[in-house]
């Protein structure tokens, strides 16, 4: 089968690399450079969560990751550091003696902490104001310009072809059929094309009539100067009652939040070659977390910022990917829309795909990802604006990122 894939970040090359293991004779379109729309400026953790979206899926990108570095040679900067989970309210702490319940029956990793342990494993955490501190092994982060270079190089000596600097002006279809892309190299004729480039993946879809159910917003978080180097071994952390999570960064430390009222994009506003660009800080929108965590981390009132990132995620109304085909035109699958978590879901979108395009059954919930789900409200512009931007912290809640 021809396969073209639009979009060279780390779900467009995952799937390439998965429909190339397969057989499939596979092109990959990115319109820069891989990695360049959200890709690159990701925070790169993946964390294991009994919930339906973070167990199968970590579980198998925890797999995945060896076996692509086996296979391409390239390693992705995978360290497993295992997560603390901050719980300030007894919602929280119910869930999360709720997770801790689940690792303990599934033979994972996982223990409470006691104040002086938790403070000997974040030297900058003060965790007085916590009720409960949890914390899981099956956790960690990685280089997600690496990875997606190992899914790319692995894909390519699988036989699929990977070409850069190409951009895919738009679908094309005959009736009820895709027939392939139209590239700023000319017409590629195609049996399946997936659709898998994120930020842009509803302007194309647009070209063949097809409403995606996604949205953009603006997601920010901070390298801060910190007086004492933190080892790289340091557990991340997430604080769900204060929406923010954090980790270690070369020696400093990484310092995020999920914002409430969440600043959406107009994507049709936005640069022709908007490639590895972020947007201007928000400080506004940053220190009232910041002023919140720093009952946790008390050095937020001191730290200097060095860096702010502060760049585009596209959502979903309900926190869902889009995977899966359109009905009422063959030969179209979407894979977009990964609501911050396209490192986390990567492995499952590859996996997810070539048994959509194999015809076979598969070990993830296929029908919560429909990218037909929401029906007639995908093409309803201020549904989508307005459940985007409350997504954004409302999602997080559930456990954090």
């Amino acid at each position: 089968m021809r396969c073209v894939i639009v979009g060279g970040g780390v779900i467009g090359t995952s799937i390439a690399w998965h429909l190339a293991r397969d057989g499939h004779a596979v092109t990959l379109f990115e319109r820069d450079r891989l990695g360049s729309g959200t890709t690159w400026h990701s925070a790169g953790n993946i964390s294991w969560k009994p919930l339906p979206d973070h167990d199968q899926a970590v579980l198998y990108a925890y797999e995945t990751i060896p076996r692509v570095e086996a296979e391409s040679g390239q390693m992705t900067g995978w360290l497993r550091t295992g997560r603390t989970y901050i719980a300030r309210s007894q919602e929280t702490l119910s869930e999360c003696e709720r997770f801790a319940s689940v690792a303990r029956d599934r033979g994972i990793l996982a223990r409470w902490l006691e104040h002086e342990e938790a403070r000997q494993l974040n030297p900058l955490l003060d965790p007085t104001p916590a009720r409960g501190i949890w914390l899981c092994s099956l956790s960690g982060r990685l280089a997600p310009a690496d990875l997606t270079a190992a899914y790319a190089i692995a894909a390519r000596r699988a036989g699929a072809q990977v070409i850069e600097g190409a951009a895919v002006q738009h679908l094309c279809r005959a009736s009820d059929r895709i027939t392939g892309v139209q590239t700023t190299n000319g017409f590629v004729a195609a049996d399946l094309v997936v659709l898998a480039a994120g930020l842009w993946s509803r302007t194309l879809a647009a070209s063949v009539e097809v409403a995606l159910p996604q949205w953009p917003a603006q997601h920010f978080y901070t390298i801060l100067d910190v007086a004492q180097k933190l080892p790289r071994e340091m557990p991340s952390f997430v604080s769900p009652d204060d929406l923010c999570y954090g980790r270690e960064e070369v020696g400093k430390f990484l310092f995020g939040v999920f914002d409430e009222e969440a600043l959406t994009i107009e994507p049709e506003e936005l640069p022709e070659h908007f490639a590895f660009t972020l947007f201007p800080p928000l400080w506004e929108k940053f220190a009232p977390y910041a002023e919140r965590a720093a009952e946790l981390f008390p050095v937020l009132n001191t730290a200097g910022v060095r860096t702010f990132i502060n760049g585009p995620e596209t959502f979903t109304p309900d926190g869902k990917p889009l995977i899966g085909a359109m009905p009422g035109i063959d030969g179209l699958i979407i894979a977009s829309a990964f609501n911050s978590a396209g490192i986390t879901w990567s492995a499952m979108a590859g996996s997810l795909v070539s048994d959509i395009v194999a015809g076979r059954s598969s070990r993830f919930p296929a029908e919560r990802y429909l990218p037909a789900r929401f029906g007639d409200r995908a093409a309803d512009l201020t549904f989508l604006r307005e459940a985007t931007s409350e997504i954004v912290s409302g999602h997080y809640r559930t456990m954090g990122g």
